[in-house]
């Protein structure tokens, strides 16, 4: 991702002046005319250092802001309590900056636009619609609960993986043992007997003696590897074709809609629950639709809004998508809540997920065991064939 420094103009002619993050110029003004800013001037920007603060920290900001909003204080003292008490030096002179901002006169959305790095767009979107409607409080808390259960679902995607990862990595380091440390006792003795070494354990052992004396390549590798493929998905043309790619195969495409799913239907859902204009809450959802096939086919969405088709009939026309998105939405629009629909089918998509990669994981532990115990077992056999040769040798 590259920084752009843009001066746009909105419908009614303001001009609006910032730095969005994008992969390219032509992605940035994407950006900025899905936020329904059109750009006079837009430039790359050399350097920029991103502001990072945990996560934990702004989601317990939004928490305690609300509580205290909804308790009466007025936001500028609210904001000078919670600066006082806040542990993380580097948020703590944000929420500074934030109460000097509101103490010159601007409202909360106004004085978080600088901090968009830090809190996100979501976070400007619906504090806005919070702010034009008056709820505030209620709708800090709304974005609080959204992006603890973001933080949620992400942490359990992470967890699932642990215990594999942690047999395969161990798993790796007994087979590297066996073979740079333990087969090449065995072969030393043929050697110095000058007899010849059984195939099997010659296999073994020039193994070992490979990664003993290149090794060190292996990591170098692998982190070269890394460094040029996160040069290349920079690129939007080698973005796309990786992402069409994962698309071609039907577990990778299970995995990657129903995530993306998840996350575009809870966060359309908690901003239309919120008070944000639908087309407004659209153009930010598909901002944040990460696999740019997925994005290209919900793209049309906006437009067909607009000419007055429903949400629903645009789902049940692409097969791509669950054919249980299409029948939930038809429902939410006869009932007029859209909103909790999207919720509703936020929760499914990450249940049915969480699910899977449940399933996933309980498979490949055994899958690894074996995997392993087959390797390891080879390894035995060529040291036993080794031990067997030994009898064979003439003294």
């Amino acid at each position: 991702m590259s920084f752009f420094q843009y001066q746009a103009r909105d419908a009614s002619g303001a001009i609006h002046r910032g730095v969005t993050e994008a992969l390219s110029e032509q992605d940035a003004v994407r950006k900025l005319k899905a936020g329904r800013l059109f750009p006079v001037r837009i430039k790359a920007v050399r350097s920029r250092k991103k502001r990072r603060v945990p996560e934990e920290h702004i989601i317990r900001f939004f928490f305690d802001l609300s509580d205290l909003l909804v308790a009466g204080l007025p936001l500028d003292r609210a904001l000078s309590l919670l600066s006082s008490n806040q542990t993380h030096k580097r948020f703590q002179r944000m929420l500074q900056e934030l109460w000097e901002s509101v103490q010159a006169g601007n409202d909360l959305s106004g004085a978080l636009s600088n901090y968009r790095d830090v809190f996100g767009s979501l976070s400007d979107h619906m504090i806005r619609a919070g702010e034009a409607s008056g709820t505030l409080g209620p709708i800090l808390k709304r974005l609080a609960q959204y992006l603890e259960q973001r933080r949620a679902f992400r942490q359990a995607m992470i967890s699932s993986m642990i215990y594999p990862v942690i047999l395969l990595v161990t798993s790796a380091v007994s087979v590297i043992v066996l073979l740079v440390y333990v087969i090449p006792k065995f072969a030393q003795i043929f050697h110095d007997l000058n007899q010849k070494v059984p195939f099997l354990t010659q296999v073994m052992v020039n193994i070992g003696v490979w990664l003993k004396e290149f090794g060190w390549l292996v990591p170098i590798a692998i982190a070269v590897g890394w460094l040029v493929g996160k040069y290349l998905l920079r690129r939007p043309n080698t973005r796309r074709f990786l992402d069409k790619c994962l698309f071609w195969f039907p577990f990778s495409r299970y995995l990657i809609l129903y995530s993306e799913l998840t996350r575009f239907c809870r966060t359309l859902g908690t901003m239309l629950e919120s008070g944000v204009p639908l087309l407004r809450a659209l153009s930010l959802g598909q901002e944040l639709i990460m696999n740019t096939v997925l994005r290209e086919s919900i793209s049309p969405l906006h437009q067909e809004i607009k000419t007055g088709r429903s949400m629903s009939n645009f789902f049940r026309s692409h097969s791509a998508f669950p054919a249980r998105m299409g029948t939930m939405l038809r429902i939410s629009e006869e009932q007029g809540n859209i909103g909790v629909g999207l919720l509703s089918l936020s929760e499914y998509f990450e249940k049915e997920l969480h699910s899977t990669l449940q399933r996933i994981m309980t498979l490949m532990e055994p899958a690894v065991i074996l995997c392993t115990g087959g390797l390891i077992g080879l390894i035995v056999m060529s040291m036993y064939s080794a031990i067997f040769g030994i009898n064979d040798i003439k003294f």
